[in-house]
């Protein structure tokens, strides 16, 4: 200090120097950041635009605002918007390619939400994305389509004489590199130039192969169904993409956009290529992303449930592989929230996810086990979106239900009272489809209030070719919904592909076990809806993972919650039973064969499952046919499960006065068959302390 006091000139100059050096330190360090900040974007923003826990509207998204101020006097500030919004834009490209994956799907969620770019900024945003973002993209909902890259076009000019050589060399290649029967069957067929008839000559002639082909252009979709039945079998879809298969498939979409039937025969083996995740630099490269995208939205549930399998498949960030026998029906697209119940469709014989969970078309005959499969059903606007049942005051000693015209008067009726916000507590709105016969563990609820129904009623805006996927996704939250899909015959007399051996009950259920395990089914609770067949594959399933070594596998039998048997025969059914002579003509398959009344395996199969409820109870839910079901070659009519059949000895049982075809259709939302599943699985997840 006496220092100090003796040279003050000293002291100041020091202050001073100081205050320099800790200044121009400073004035270093904002350069700095200046610089970092304008070449890269910090992380930090992206909670700034997103929220951590909740996530907001998407009007409330700091990117997503949309300019309502766009007039000549503030055009320029629209442009410095839009010009804000698509700096952005780039910035969320460099951090999408971030080393860390929870950057990179923060940043491929906030890319979907900004809207309104100009088109060339769209344009130059889609050439800056790499395959990994751009199936990000396409996995994310609302998503703009104009930032996936437009599909390279290289048979402009070929005619379609040219198109069908170019597919035909493509399909004799195939069979050379695979050897594959099925396809050297089919080009000696179609072809009778290639060289491959010479193994077919002796069964058959020219003439014989021609009329198969009706025209030329029947050609095309024929090769498709080949192409589509090769690359379903182990891994010959790899050969399509190596004899550059690719872009002619494009070119073949190109030329039949408006033929659904073509369009879901290629998505279909667009789904096959997904499941070998290496392929995915390919088929971004020949637009196949860019197309998935766009098919992910369709209507048809043939074209977007097989591009939502396909996207999955070849999500990074995904580690799930669905191979040929699953589909995820929902989420189609990335998920923020947690999965709490795994939901497991399983169909029956001649069934198919992509039309055995269709809604029932009321006053309709059923198609039959004969008729035509795969098309989804049309349904007229103006149709009666409900058949409401008479009201009653609950006071009244019993609750009737019927559809007559005053139907539309009591709906009427009804909505102006609640538009009034009274409370409507004198009646009690009854489901359709209510069963005509129960057991003593049946629950119910066959009603509801008609505030419920008021809501529910709301929320029906259209019909529906797959409920799972519409109606169950919607009604209820934390769901992953998957449909199980496997090919079945009645006869031996249908061809059979010779690379795939005809495989019987216990060998369809260790197929679906090892497919299932792969995607994580066993990992949570699970409640599985079975038609027909199903059911048994599902029980045979399950007393084989009880009996299972792999941890994984076992829980698949431990996880499961809840069971729904739509028709399921336990014991048989006597349709499936021929004497000798019958046997012969027809010639039943395997499948048929297993499902005869009394037969010892299913008998053995369901004291099997009895035995394991005893040690794992669990909510067993059975709807059992009273209607005869129409064969529509022949018009004649079979119950094909029998009550005694049907019903299982356990858990909750309802006779439903529907045929076998019809029964797990629903006819509308607010029907029994649905509303009686929709609560098992809110109970499954209010169980497990999932907040509905």
């Amino acid at each position: 200090m006496h220092l100090f006091k003796k040279y003050p000139k000293f002291l100041k100059f020091t202050c001073l120097a100081t205050v320099s050096c800790g200044a121009g330190w400073l004035y270093y360090q904002v350069q700095t950041t200046k610089k970092i900040l304008h070449n890269a974007l910090d992380t930090s923003i992206l909670n700034v635009v997103e929220p951590t826990v909740v996530e907001r509207p998407a009007s409330e998204d700091f990117l997503f605002i949309h300019m309502t101020t766009d007039t000549g006097q503030n055009s320029a500030l629209s442009d410095f918007w839009k010009s804000l919004k698509y700096s952005f834009a780039k910035r969320l490209l460099t951090l999408a390619n971030s080393e860390n994956e929870f950057i990179r799907k923060k940043a491929v969620r906030q890319l979907s939400k900004i809207k309104n770019l100009e088109n060339w900024q769209c344009s130059q945003l889609s050439s800056m994305i790499d395959p990994r973002t751009a199936v990000g993209l396409a996995r994310t909902a609302d998503s703009d389509l104009r930032l996936f890259p437009n599909p390279p076009i290289r048979y402009l000019v070929h005619t379609h004489d040219m198109i069908v050589d170019l597919v035909k060399d493509l399909l004799v290649k195939l069979h050379a590199t695979s050897q594959h029967p099925c396809m050297g069957y089919f080009v000696s067929k179609v072809f009778a130039d290639v060289d491959v008839m010479e193994e077919y000559a002796d069964e058959y002639s020219p003439f014989e192969l021609k009329k198969y082909i009706q025209s030329s252009e029947e050609v095309l979709p024929m090769c498709l169904e080949s192409l589509l039945h090769h690359a379903s079998v182990g891994d010959y879809a790899k050969d399509i993409a190596a004899l550059n298969g690719l872009p002619l498939l494009m070119e073949i979409h190109n030329r039949f956009k408006e033929n659904h039937t073509v369009t879901a025969t290629i998505c279909r083996i667009i789904s096959y290529l997904s499941m070998h995740k290496e392929l995915l630099n390919e088929l971004y490269i020949t637009g196949w992303i860019t197309i998935l995208a766009q098919w992910v939205k369709h209507d048809d549930v043939r074209i977007s449930i097989p591009a939502a399998k396909a996207l999955a498949n070849l999500d990074a960030d995904e580690n799930v592989v669905y191979l040929q026998r699953l589909y995820p029906l929902h989420p189609s697209t990335r998920s923020v929230s947690d999965v709490g119940v795994d939901v497991v469709f399983v169909h029956g014989l001649l069934g198919g996810v992509f039309f055995t969970w269709r809604q029932r078309k009321r006053n309709q005959n059923p198609m039959g086990f004969l008729g035509k499969r795969g098309i989804p059903e049309t349904f007229t606007q103006n149709e009666d979106v409900c058949s409401v049942h008479k009201k009653y005051p609950k006071s009244h000693p019993k609750i009737h239900s019927t559809s007559n015209p005053e139907i539309k008067e009591f709906v009427d009726d009804l909505e102006q009272h609640l538009s009034y916000e009274t409370e409507c507590r004198d009646y009690d709105v009854v489901w359709e489809d209510i069963p005509t016969k129960t057991n003593d563990n049946a629950l119910g609820p066959y009603c509801c209030s008609p505030n419920k129904f008021y809501c529910i009623k709301k929320g029906e805006d259209c019909v529906t070719n797959c409920w799972p996927k519409d109606w169950l996704a919607q009604d209820c939250d934390y769901l992953r919904i998957i449909g199980v899909n496997y090919e079945t015959n009645l006869s031996l007399w249908t061809p059979i592909c010779p690379d795939e051996k005809v495989k019987t009950l216990e060998e369809r259920s260790d197929e679906l076990i090892e497919q299932l395990a792969q995607v994580g089914v066993g990992k949570r609770p699970i409640v599985w809806v079975t038609h027909s067949m199903g059911g048994l594959i599902v029980k045979r399933l399950l007393n084989k993972a009880s009996e299972s070594n792999d941890e994984q596998i076992k829980n698949m039998f431990g996880n499961t919650k809840g069971i729904v048997f739509y028709s399921t025969p336990h014991v048989g059914s006597s349709v499936a039973k021929f004497n000798q002579a019958s046997a012969l003509v027809i010639w039943p398959s395997v499948e048929v064969q297993e499902l005869q009344k009394h037969s010892p395996l299913l008998l053995d199969i369901h004291q099997n499952f009895l035995e394991l409820l005893k040690k794992h109870p669990m909510k067993v839910i059975t709807f059992v046919e009273t209607e005869p079901t129409i064969v529509s070659a022949m018009k004649f009519k079979f119950l094909v499960v029998e009550p005694d059949s049907g019903n299982p000895g356990y858990g909750e049982y309802y006779e439903i006065p529907l045929d076998h075809l019809g029964i797990c259709k629903p006819a509308s939302r607010y029907s029994f068959l649905y509303q009686k599943v929709l609560h098992l699985i809110k109970d499954v997840l209010t169980d497990m302390e999932y907040k509905m």
